[in-house]
């Protein structure tokens, strides 16, 4: 095996000043920082309480953990810093089955959402009138912008992490921050995530996290394929929206991603989920 793309255990604890000490603490105070400094502005605006919108207001909130992890990369000077942060990204040689999971899971999530609809009563959206064609841009959008926080999750935080504690401590963690890190979204009449029960947006979080661990260790820490997932999370949320299904069809959405998220836990066990490939 090669050298990894994570800091040893010295490393994590740290020593001398308090960034040094807490890497991972200050890494989520400035992701915290910086997304907010944009999505904040943009939930006062749309009720009222801002004199003005702008689209580097939402770019700022995306670019969020990136601009984290790369000014504390920077801040702490390690050797092969940035390049050790950005080279997951271009670790795209799995197997085909994860190719698969990556682009299949949440279009087969979706249509089981739909279909227990269905059944259960609700009218099923009319695909016929979705521009199908428009959706490979869609994708690329949510490739680019899941991409940028996916390096300061998975990339700089959770590495870290994993040298310190075990994966379940570590989804209740991450998946509750990732959760209020949303905040300013949730508050936000215009987003669509205002409309979404919170209870649900927390257990989303949390499952989501679980799988994102797993399928980090599975294709030997790549980011390109976490990334990948988060992307058709956000691609299918996106055709739903456009559906007028999104927020009918989020109880079951995340009732699936939670099962599979226990069937994970329940084959590979609580400490580490999956071997690293």
């Amino acid at each position: 095996m090669g050298k990894p793309d994570f800091p040893t255990l010295s490393f994590v604890m740290g020593h001398g000043n308090p960034l040094q000490r807490h890497p991972v603490v200050t890494f989520y105070l400035l992701a915290f920082g910086f997304s907010w400094l944009g999505w904040v502005p943009q939930a006062l605006y749309a009720r009222g309480l801002f004199p003005f919108d702008s689209p580097l207001f939402s770019l700022l909130g995306g670019l969020g953990p990136t601009l984290a992890a790369v000014a504390v990369v920077l801040v702490l000077r390690e050797s092969d810093g940035l390049r050790a942060l950005f080279r997951p990204l271009f670790r795209w040689r799995v197997s085909p089955w994860q190719w698969a999971f990556a682009l299949g899971f949440w279009p087969l999530v979706a249509a089981i959402a739909l279909s227990i609809g269905a059944v259960t009563g609700q009218a099923w959206p009319d695909v016929g009138r979705f521009t199908w064609a428009g959706l490979p841009p869609v994708f690329g959008a949510m490739l680019l912008a899941g991409a940028w926080e996916e390096i300061g999750w998975r990339g700089f935080a959770l590495p870290r992490l994993q040298a310190t504690f075990p994966d379940w401590q570590i989804v209740l963690v991450m998946g509750s921050l990732w959760f209020v890190w949303h905040t300013p979204l949730m508050l936000n009449p215009s987003s669509p995530m205002a409309a979404l029960p919170w209870p649900g947006q927390l257990l989303f979080s949390l499952s989501l996290t679980v799988i994102q661990t797993w399928l980090y260790r599975k294709t030997a820490r790549s980011l390109f394929f976490v990334s990948v997932f988060h992307a058709m999370s956000n691609t299918v949320a996106y055709v739903l929206l456009t559906l007028g299904a999104f927020v009918s069809s989020y109880g079951i959405v995340v009732g699936v991603t939670a099962i599979v998220a226990v069937v994970i836990l329940g084959v590979y066990g609580p400490r580490r989920f999956g071997r690293e490939a």
